[in-house]
């Protein structure tokens, strides 16, 4: 066979295009290999104990964190809050509105989280790395509310790894019409707990049968506490359970999703939003000095049953010390006010002093429950200048002053009420701390309903009665609460 010179030409082609192409797999095969070496070095990092060393850094952690958490957002515009330090640091996502009320309790649930994380591992060393990690859902319905709800994620750098060291789940439902949080008396019927008890003890037997922790029917019973994580999504209600609660830990937390059409019968058709008719007589329930769990929740209870309110004004250092029951005056609609941190008398004090008895326990109430005083009862009602320059509220004082600390009796308390001719536009005094008046308030609601008087807070008396927008530092005296 001859061999022409094209042939050779030809050959030599072929060979040098093989070479080429065996040149270009070495070299993509290098490539490759750098980039799975690059993710892992990233990916590394991102997870590794020195991910972050200052605040530029930990920023590009926690923004990688919040692209891999799988949420759904669709309400709200998402805004970080970060704070980095040595060795705690903070990133929380968390969605605004445009709506002014809602915004501004948000964001005191964020500020909330991130005070309460400081304070938890307040004595951890500086060789320690901790970060809380906070993202969110948020779900839009057809029912004048949307859901919210915050997922919280700890970890602790060990042997320079994050590692996950606590979970945290957090729900709330908002009104569209007033921004205002929703309670679940004014979502769901009365026996709602009776309904979940049976469904989600139903649904994880036969989704959980193996995983099932050993006391899982005391987490399912019909107690309020068991089903007060939930919040509203377009299809149903969402239900939330912490990890360990109901089935392994290792599963985490579970959420349950209950629709509209199963809720048919126990979720109420509309939400019940209380409203005010100005035409109606209407009084304000105020109490001093608390809280204290017993009575203060004894009374809770009362206005809770009636769908009632009424305007706590608090010590601070029982807050600091009962922190629970003021989040649940809040969660349950009533209006928090602030009573001093210590019940001196202000009018005593320089004024230096009557700014840290105010500042001290809106920092208590924030820290508790999202938010800080909205009225202002100085003790023993002895108002001054610097109190009025400090007070950074309305401030409050009574008309009807029951006594109860000096009686101690719940007959004597009533008496003093239903003694006044008319309680139209009155601010009634009483004191949460004690069993007597706990027992005079559970006559009192009724009775005050029956005669036909709204239950309203001390703000929502002056703005309805009063034709008055609360402002801040003016003086609101004993004579202020008669109508003329």
């Amino acid at each position: 066979m001859t061999v022409t010179n094209a042939d050779r030409r030809r050959a030599n082609r072929e060979a040098r295009l093989k070479r080429k192409k065996k040149i270009h797999k070495v070299l993509t095969g290098v490539l490759l290999a750098m980039c799975v070496v690059t993710a892992v070095i990233v990916i590394a990092a991102l997870f590794s104990g020195d991910a972050y060393n200052d605040e530029d850094s930990f920023k590009a952690y926690a923004s990688e964190y919040f692209k891999e958490v799988d949420e759904t957002k669709n309400v709200g515009q998402p805004q970080e809050l970060v704070k980095f330090g040595t060795p705690l640091s903070a990133a929380m996502e968390y969605p605004i509105t445009g709506q002014s009320s809602m915004d501004g309790y948000i964001q005191g649930i964020a500020e909330a989280l991130v005070n309460q994380f400081e304070t938890d591992h307040k004595g951890a060393g500086k060789e320690d790395t901790i970060a809380m990690l906070v993202d969110y859902d948020s779900y839009k319905t057809q029912r004048a509310a949307i859901g919210l709800v915050f997922s919280e994620e700890q970890r602790k750098a060990d042997k320079r790894q994050m590692t996950p060291i606590s979970s945290n789940i957090y729900t709330y439902n908002f009104s569209t019409d007033t921004g205002m949080p929703l309670t679940a008396i004014q979502i769901f019927n009365p026996d709602y707990k009776d309904f979940c008890s049976q469904y989600m003890t139903k649904y994880f037997k036969e989704k959980y049968p193996d995983q099932l922790v050993k006391r899982y029917q005391n987490a399912l019973s019909n107690a309020e506490e068991n089903f007060n994580k939930f919040v509203l999504t377009e299809k149903g209600v969402k239900f939330y359970f912490d990890a360990g609660t109901v089935v392994n830990k290792e599963e985490g937390p579970i959420a349950v999703e209950v629709t509209y059409q199963e809720l048919k019968g126990v979720i109420r058709d509309q939400i019940e939003i209380r409203a005010i008719d100005p035409s109606r007589p209407m009084v304000a329930l105020t109490f001093d000095d608390g809280p204290f769990p017993k009575t203060s929740n004894r009374i809770l209870d009362c206005l809770e049953e009636y769908g009632a309110v009424a305007t706590f004004f608090e010590l601070g250092q029982n807050v600091a010390a009962y922190p629970e029951v003021v989040k649940r005056e809040a969660e349950l609609g009533m209006e928090i006010g602030s009573h001093s941190w210590s019940h001196p008398d202000l009018k005593k004090l320089k004024p230096k002093q009557v700014r840290k008895q105010i500042d001290k326990t809106n920092n208590a109430l924030k820290k508790a429950c999202g938010q800080t005083a909205s009225v202002f009862r100085p003790p023993y009602g002895n108002n001054s200048k610097a109190v009025e320059k400090h007070a950074k509220a309305p401030i409050v004082l009574w008309s009807v002053d029951t006594l109860d600390w000096k009686s101690r009796k719940a007959k004597s308390v009533m008496k003093v009420v239903k003694g006044v001719k008319n309680l139209d536009g009155r601010v009634i005094l009483m004191h949460s701390i004690y069993d007597s008046t706990a027992k005079a308030v559970e006559q009192m609601v009724p009775w005050l309903l029956k005669e036909g008087y709204q239950l309203v807070t001390v703000s929502e008396l002056l703005q309805y009665r009063y034709n008055e927008t609360p402002k801040n530092g003016k003086f609101y005296g004993y004579d202020y609460f008669y109508l003329k």
